[in-house]
């Protein structure tokens, strides 16, 4: 198994048992409980047409992620483990996915999409990698992993 696939294993694994509240040593200063894991309502766009953002926040401290989505059927996701590591989407337009997976420490993402059918991934599994993908237009791909 690939270092990568090892960390992308993990990181879900351990995204499963703080959702079950199974983490060895049970909850922390600082850990949502249960209730709080649930999204928040939000309001439906008035054109119908969905943008979706999902933010997993595995065992860690002083993570940060900032989504700002405007336009159409957009898609943003970040997983994060470790300890302070920043990550930033901000997308305009239709049917962007945009998505970022960080383990380490102070690692630094941000994607950037203005246009319609864009896809950028960011990886980072180690320390202090910074990593940014800005797209312009329509049907840009791009993809960033740092070890």
């Amino acid at each position: 198994m690939s270092a990568r696939r090892a960390w992308t294993a993990l990181l879900a694994a351990g995204a499963l048992l703080a959702l079950a509240g199974a983490r060895a040593g049970g909850p922390q200063a600082g850990d949502l409980a249960p209730s709080e894991l649930a999204a928040p309502a939000l309001p439906k766009p008035a054109n119908d047409a969905a943008a979706r953002a999902l933010v997993t926040g595995l065992a860690g401290r002083q993570n940060r992620v900032d989504v700002a989505q405007d336009g159409m059927a957009n898609s943003a996701s970040v997983l994060q483990g470790g300890l302070d590591n920043q990550a930033f989407i901000q997308q305009s337009g239709q049917q962007n996915e945009a998505s970022i997976v960080q383990a380490g420490q102070r690692n630094r993402a941000g994607i950037e999409q203005h246009g319609v059918m864009n896809s950028g991934r960011i990886e980072q599994y180690g320390r202090e990698g910074t990593a940014r993908i800005t797209q312009y237009g329509n049907g840009k791909t791009a993809t960033i992993i740092q070890h």
